[in-house]
């Protein structure tokens, strides 16, 4: 049985009354504001209203409300900071949504593994206020600090830590919608704590990283975190080409010198100064020129190098990035040109890296944010950059705006690019959607390049062939009533 409107009232009459007399009456909202304010997320996907919201307060609230839904067969949508631009908090028509935010507890903080376990509705503020208290920080994602640090982890972020480290996840703690319970990581031992993610048996942490909800409801993780440096630094280098800040950022990767590495484009550094707060605000002209050409005396590219140690590692190491800036016909930036060229961009990157707090731009305030993004092998993603670019610049949507980032030591580059479209345009906005979509094809066919999530608009899995059957087998396994965020589309209804 599935709740809708064209269901027996009677029959979701028990359902509320069991669910009620499960986990309590004020942890189930059904009462139409509430319900109208969680029907849709902040994506383009079209609104869909839950006949319940439910607010666990602990694990035992997710097992009793996971197993009643799994005896009634009503659709499950999960949710913990509520902040998704793809659609992944869309409920089902007439089923329930599961807000973890009550359940925002740091239950542990280990110094000496360095891990921290969390609860799904723990912020990132939270959280990095938590362990900055004992000299440690986690990776710092391209995401508001309101944010769930955990769901965000879970999606493989474009985070601070990806030049060297893929994700954050060590251990999961996970509930089936049959109410099994299980861990992931070394804490499925009951003597053992979470400091491992890979033990003598399967590593199923990674079903769940970029699971988006399907495969179980996750109550706690452990993530990594990392102890604060005596001395850390941002190095600036100045490119004229995308092509020679990709073989700059290789190099130094190559040999160990950043923590994390970012090329920008010019359109997206000189945007950091646009104050959007001030009513007044104008664009200035050179944001509206030929993304392709950046103006005389402005750097095509700038790749921010963060880098942290003992005060003398840091030393050597802003020597090797001169050095290796000029190999690759680039330059590095003194202190003085920082200021002069960059001093708005510097003060967020400082926040950002040096101070590991996360930073939420005013440029976002220029209009309707779309993006898109893609990994592809390094090689590859220099001439996916000028389709890109070339692509959207055709669409008048300046500024356009983009930043590229190594993954796993540079085996892969992450590229973003997007634009801001007036919302009230309607016609830009769905010109721009089409665009992506056409040019998520075109990268995969001609570049190799793969998305970096799954895309509700631009679903792309049954390409992969025996791996999504085998996905589908373990799917009926853990969920054969298909219960789990079935708007993320990855699993039909019908299957």
């Amino acid at each position: 049985m599935v709740l809708s409107a064209k269901k027996d009232e009677k029959e979701k009459s028990l359902f509320a009354a069991e669910l009620r007399a499960a986990i309590g009456d004020n942890k189930v909202k059904d009462d139409d504001i509430v319900l109208a304010t969680y029907a849709h997320d902040a994506s383009p996907i079209p609104a869909h209203k839950p006949s319940f919201v439910v607010l666990p307060e602990c694990k035992e609230d997710v097992v009793a409300t996971l197993k009643l839904a799994n005896k009634y067969v009503v659709p499950v949508a999960v949710l913990a900071g509520g902040v998704s631009m793809a659609g992944y908090n869309i409920p089902s028509e007439g089923g329930i949504v599961l807000d973890m935010h009550r359940m925002d507890r740091i239950i542990e903080i280990n110094t000496d593994s360095g891990y921290a376990v969390v609860e799904p509705g723990c912020s990132w503020d939270k959280f990095t206020a938590a362990i900055r208290e004992k000299g440690f920080h986690g990776l710092i994602p391209t995401a508001p600090g309101s944010s769930s640090a955990m769901g965000n982890a879970l999606g493989r972020p474009s985070n601070s830590m990806c030049t060297r480290h893929l994700d954050a996840i060590i251990d999961l703690e996970v509930i089936l919608p049959d109410g099994t319970e299980f861990r992931t990581g070394s804490s499925h031992f009951p003597d053992a704590g979470s400091s491992l993610r890979y033990g003598p048996y399967m590593d199923l942490a990674g079903l769940y990283t970029c699971g988006y909800g399907t495969m179980g409801i996750i109550t706690k993780a452990a993530l990594r975190i990392y102890p604060i440096n005596e001395s850390n630094r941002i190095n600036v280098a100045a490119f004229d080409t995308f092509a020679d800040a990709v073989d700059f950022v290789k190099d130094i990767i190559d040999n160990n010198i950043p923590e994390h590495c970012i090329i920008w484009n010019w359109q997206l550094y000189e945007t950091f100064a646009v104050d959007t707060s001030n009513p007044d605000t104008i664009i200035p002209d050179m944001l509206k020129a030929d993304p392709k050409k950046a103006p005389e005396g402005i750097p095509y590219c700038l790749v921010t190098t963060f880098m942290s140690g003992y005060e003398e590692m840091m030393v050597a190491s802003e020597k090797v990035c001169a050095k290796v800036a000029q190999k690759y016909h680039g330059r590095t930036l003194s202190e003085e040109q920082i200021q002069e060229l960059i001093p708005v961009p510097m003060m967020g990157w400082n926040e950002l890296y040096a101070k590991y707090h996360q930073i939420e731009p005013t440029f976002f305030g220029l209009g309707k944010y779309m993006v898109w993004i893609m990994f592809a092998e390094p090689a590859n993603v220099k001439e996916m950059e000028k389709y890109a670019v070339n692509e959207l610049a055709g669409l008048g949507v300046a500024p356009v705006c983009y930043y590229a980032q190594p993954f796993d030591f540079g085996r892969s580059i992450f590229f973003r690019i997007f634009a801001f479209p007036d919302p009230t345009d309607q016609e830009t906005i769905d010109r721009v959607g089409s665009k992506f979509s056409e040019m998520f094809g075109v990268a995969m066919e001609r570049y190799g390049a793969i998305p970096m999530r799954h895309k509700v608009q631009f679903n792309c899995i049954e390409q992969t062939g025996g791996y999504y059957d085998v996905l589908k087998r373990i799917k009926k396994a853990l969920d054969p009533n298909n219960i789990l965020n079935r708007e993320t589309a990855i699993f039909p209804e019908d299957e």
